[in-house]
């Protein structure tokens, strides 16, 4: 009897300790799980607007403004991973595609889709090695 009360409250001690570690790993990750967040959201935003056949500049220029203000937050976001030249490089070169998208938006839906698949493929090529 004695045994089963010591391991149940070694449970109950144990189960009230995870619930600030848990919470101390979330907040060290959360920067860079909102920039993520924050890229994903407005990449699914240009994918609506080209699903709806919405693909002016006028109509994506706001989207593609935040996927570049985002992308340029990624070594600040991952600071340990860009002592790697590989992560530094696919960091480097979506930030870098993304202000050519947003400086030279496409104008009609066939070279947003282009544009499109071009941001997908530089987010799997890191995603792909680094997630």
């Amino acid at each position: 009897m004695r045994m089963l009360l010591f391991a149940l409250l070694a449970a109950a001690i144990g189960s009230l300790a995870a619930v600030p570690v848990t919470g101390a790993l979330r907040q060290r990750d959360a920067y860079p799980r909102g920039v993520m967040d924050v890229m994903a959201q407005h990449a699914d935003a240009l994918d609506r607007s080209l699903r709806a056949q919405r693909c002016g500049a006028d109509r994506t220029a706001g989207d593609f403004a935040m996927l570049v203000t985002m992308s340029g937050e990624i070594p600040r976001a991952f600071p340990g991973l860009m002592a790697d030249r590989q992560f530094a490089k696919f960091a480097n070169d979506a930030h870098a595609f993304d202000r050519q998208a947003a400086a030279n938006p496409a104008a009609e839906c066939a070279g947003l889709r282009k544009t499109l698949a071009q941001v997908g493929q530089h987010c799997d090529q890191c995603h792909q090695q680094y997630r």
